[in-house]
């Protein structure tokens, strides 16, 4: 058996698809940021996240055309009426969980309200500077999701396509294996901790869950915006370590760190875990309203080229 490549599907095996695709995607994205830097020098986020998404999308894309030889549909990114509504629905389950975090907060006296965004001197107005968090984390949402969830998840599951585990079980080994990538990649976030890289870890199955079951990526990018979004620019959360460019709501946390995620944010805290559980339940709540199957969808059921069971697994 050759261990490079698959002679049934003309293409290389999973594991040197999914090692080939993030070297592309560290590539393109180092040379994106050090391109867009030299052009265009802003401290706003939406321009470390355009170059970011654009090379990701370019990786994807590279990957699918020369290595995977499948459509970027598979991915989760065939994008119309449906990927929308899963998209706007996600949003608004996100931002259920996370204004529930915000109202536990601050009823329990966890945190204060001192002011309101447009009230903070900066060099950039309010509207444009909340217009640049707006943009860079639905970017940041989609792009992470297309290579974490999307490329990642799907290549692993179908190569771990063991007969001994069977379809469920190389899904299941596939997204804890992306999560806990997901969750390392942010590990080395501005006060990070071993708390908040599980707790990611966490987020990252339950982002991976609407692509399990839907095949497509329009609720995962939902959740994985609004999160981000209503956390840091809507409440004043920290997101992952860092603040974003404006929020609506100033305030100051006082509690427990274990609790409310400290400088981190809500993502290092117990009520992170309790915001992810709000999104799980949103989520299965939404697919059963609209009809869908709560079972693994037929993209992980059905590996590109027709691929033999025995023959996908070794690098």
């Amino acid at each position: 058996m050759n261990l490079f490549f698959n002679n049934n599907q003309k293409r290389p095996r999973a594991g040197w698809r999914l090692l080939s695709q993030f070297i592309l995607f560290f590539f393109f994205v180092s040379f994106a940021l050090l391109g867009f830097n030299a052009l265009w020098q802003s401290s706003l986020s939406i321009t470390s996240a355009l170059p970011q998404l654009l090379a990701s999308l370019a990786s994807i894309w590279i990957a699918a055309r020369l290595l995977d030889k499948r459509s970027l549909s598979d991915y989760g990114l065939s994008i119309g009426v449906s990927w929308w509504k899963d998209c706007f629905a996600g949003i608004f389950i996100a931002g259920i969980a996370m204004g529930s975090i915000f109202i536990i907060e601050w009823q329990l006296g966890w945190l204060s309200v001192t002011g309101f965004g447009w009230e903070n001197p900066s060099p950039y107005s309010f509207p444009i500077a909340l217009a640049s968090s707006l943009g860079a984390m639905f970017m940041v949402g989609f792009y992470e999701e297309a290579v974490f969830r999307g490329y990642q998840l799907l290549n692993l599951s179908e190569g771990l396509h063991y007969p001994a585990l069977g379809n469920r079980g190389a899904v299941i080994i596939a997204t804890l294996s992306s999560s806990t990538l997901f969750g390392l990649m942010h590990a080395f976030n501005p006060n990070a901790s071993a708390v908040g890289t599980f707790n990611i870890i966490l987020a990252g199955i339950v982002l991976a869950i609407p692509y399990v079951l839907t095949g497509r990526l329009g609720l995962s990018v939902g959740l994985h915006f609004s999160w981000n979004f209503v956390q840091g620019s809507v409440f004043g959360f920290p997101v992952s370590g860092t603040q974003l460019d404006a929020s609506v709501i100033n305030i100051m946390q006082k509690g427990p760190d274990w609790l409310t995620g400290g400088a981190f944010g809500p993502e290092a805290g117990g009520l992170g875990i309790l915001g992810m559980c709000l999104m799980v339940v949103g989520t299965y709540g939404y697919m059963a309203m609209s009809s869908y199957p709560l079972s693994i969808s037929a993209l992980f059921k059905r590996p590109a080229g027709q691929v033999p069971k025995s023959d996908e697994q070794a690098l």
